[in-house]
């Protein structure tokens, strides 16, 4: 039988898999936004017409943002070997709040207030998740 840990005493190795994760996912999207550019896929070909045009610099960036998210999902799939779905992912959602920060410093994008508001709400949300008991069999961690 499995031994289980309660989420309070999550692993630090785990915990950073965790955080590392979501900044691998957070630069893998930065990429891959930064590589498509402004263009305008419309179709299926269009879109591979894109992604296999050479000649434009900014490509490659798309493809190792894409090279860095596949392998970011090993990392995940350690972290999912370690932890109970209902863990991991909340605490993994901090993606969604590291993503328009940094499109702002790297995209320059605009973030609007109504869209902080939501991010805000997610934030809450994550902390009510960790926050709450789990039953006897959910919320643990696998070792």
């Amino acid at each position: 039988m499995e031994k289980i840990i309660k989420i309070r005493q999550l692993p630090l190795k785990i915990f950073l898999l965790i955080v590392a994760n979501d900044l691998i996912d957070t630069s893998a999207q930065l990429l891959m936004k930064k590589g498509l550019g402004i263009c305008e896929l419309n179709s299926i070909r269009s879109f591979f017409d894109h992604l296999l045009n050479f000649g434009n610099p900014l490509i490659f960036l798309f493809w190792a943002g894409l090279i860095i998210y596949l392998l970011n999902f090993f990392i995940w799939m350690k972290v999912l070997s370690k932890v109970d779905l209902s863990v991991a992912l909340p605490l993994a959602s901090s993606s969604y709040i590291l993503i328009p920060i940094a499109a702002i410093f790297f995209l320059h994008e605009l973030v609007k207030p109504l869209r902080w508001l939501g991010l805000a709400l997610i934030v809450l949300g994550i902390y009510f998740i960790s926050g709450s008991k789990p039953s006897k069999d959910q919320g643990a961690v696998h070792e």
